[in-house]
């Protein structure tokens, strides 16, 4: 009991939100708009590079499994641990988050574009193939129509987590609403943590009825391309600490733990990942009901917009901040950590599964439906297993992602290997922050490796059925 009321003792604390005017001005009139330039930057970036390298593995070009794995590498390396190297290098200030966050999802989108396009139907593609076209050319005249509402539905969710990531960038000095954020919590200034958070499912809101409207109308990223590239040059690097970064590169070889860490060692991963397995089978045990409650062709119109103003809640708090608050209210550990990643992963689920259900070809379903069917029938036997591919791909997608974010909610007091990460980096043992790095990466790679063999042992078992 007294644990229970402790919890909503510091609850209180967060309401009323700070609304007064002067706060809100000060908000809109830096950390909104960087928070924004930094994530369109960073969007035109990964999107390009993304949708080439995805291309190119889909089409299986000659290297393309080098790509994949390069993809794969650069991605498995945490993002706020990718920040920390781009502070150093670029110092502290939107220029530094827009790069470290253009840098990792580029991998991020390259990759899970990759999987996409070689999930795809292979029908068409094989069709196509008999006429005598190239590689390149089953690419854009197969592969992207296929795939191509699923790549706005996962465009228009990346542009949700950069705004998200930029809180997390923000932890180490990248500018935007995430340093006013990480701010207001270290001063226990809970008040305005409400706001920003409020600002946060506002913006994600807005964002993801923008991702409704490019879905129906594709032309309007042209001028989004614009606005990206007008935020690029906004934010372009200004300076380069080579020195600084020379001693700090230097401080990091060779990589190596003091014999107490490495006994420590199998307790510490033993953690991470089941922080990442516990968030993720907590989130799509909760995403599933609510992506089906999402769906704007299954439910009714009331249902599936209050549900997905809650996903929007839920995806909008970032898993570092649901972590912070949960470790504020006396809840420290594995399990912190575990919830931490479930409620934000449920937000992030429960909208790429309603989308995914939304893309399905609608005339299987319509002769479903014809057949006088209840609703959830039509979604048990027609939706989910038509669904099922491109929910599957983001699943384990977003497993490895939990993984990476398992170390990430370790910094504040989760446990695991981000704990010790962190406190290296802490106390400047950049030495053993690399040893954790590498620890971390080979992790993110065993589990990528297996996903890889699942995904294609589903797709020859589909295509023998």
């Amino acid at each position: 009991m007294s644990g229970l009321h402790s919890f909503f003792s510091i609850l209180r604390q967060f309401f009323p939100p700070d609304l007064s005017w002067n706060y809100l001005r000060a908000l809109l009139k830096e950390p909104v708009p960087q928070t924004l330039e930094m994530a369109a930057g960073a969007m035109l970036f990964s999107t390009v590079i993304g949708l080439l390298t995805g291309l190119y593995v889909g089409a299986r070009l000659p290297g393309s499994r080098l790509v994949y794995g390069l993809l794969a590498s650069v991605r498995a390396i945490p993002d706020l641990t990718m920040a920390i190297l781009f502070v150093i290098i670029f110092g502290i200030g939107a220029p530094a988050g827009m790069l470290a966050l253009a840098t990792f999802y580029a991998a991020a989108m390259g990759k899970i574009f990759a999987d996409l396009f070689v999930s795809a139907n292979p029908e068409p593609v094989e069709a196509m193939y008999s006429t005598g076209a190239g590689r390149l050319m089953v690419a854009l005249y197969a592969l992207l129509p296929l795939r191509a509402r699923d790549l706005l539905t996962y465009g228009s969710y990346e542009f949700e987590s950069k705004m998200r990531a930029c809180v997390i960038v923000g932890a180490v000095g990248a500018g935007g609403l995430g340093t006013e954020l990480v701010g207001t919590i270290y001063q226990l200034d809970f008040r305005r943590t409400t706001t920003i958070i409020i600002l946060l499912v506002l913006l994600i809101a807005i964002i993801d009825r923008l991702g409704w409207v490019l879905r129906r109308y594709p032309g309007l990223l042209l001028p989004l391309a614009v606005l990206g590239m007008i935020s690029a040059w906004i934010n372009r690097p200004q300076m380069f600490a080579f020195q600084h970064t020379l001693k700090t590169v230097r401080d990091m070889f060779p990589p190596s733990l003091p014999a107490t860490a490495v006994h420590q060692l199998p307790l510490l991963i033993g953690q991470t990942i089941f922080i990442a397995v516990a968030g993720t089978l907590l989130a799509v045990v909760m995403a599933i009901p609510l992506g089906l409650a999402a769906a704007r062709n299954l439910s009714p119109p009331l249902l599936y917009i209050s549900v997905r103003r809650l996903l929007e809640l839920l995806r909008a708090i970032p898993d570092l901040v649901w972590g912070l608050l949960l470790v504020t209210t006396a809840m420290v550990g594995p399990m912190a950590g575990a919830l931490a990643i479930g409620l934000h992963s449920a937000g992030v689920f429960g909208k790429l599964y309603s989308e995914s259900l939304e893309n399905v070809q609608p005339e299987p379903v319509a002769a479903l439906a014809s057949t006088g069917g209840p609703r959830l029938a039509i979604a048990g036997f027609g939706l989910l297993p038509l669904a099922f591919p491109p929910m599957l791909v983001h699943t384990l997608f977003r497993f490895e992602w939990n993984l990476r974010a398992a170390t990430i909610v370790g910094m504040i007091g989760a446990g695991g290997i981000g704990q010790a990460l962190f406190n290296s980096q802490q106390l400047m043992f950049y030495n053993q922050t690399l040893a954790y790095v590498i620890i971390t990466w080979v992790m993110v790679m065993m589990v990528d490796l297996a996903n890889a063999q699942l995904r294609h042992k589903l797709k020859a078992a589909e295509s023998a059925a």
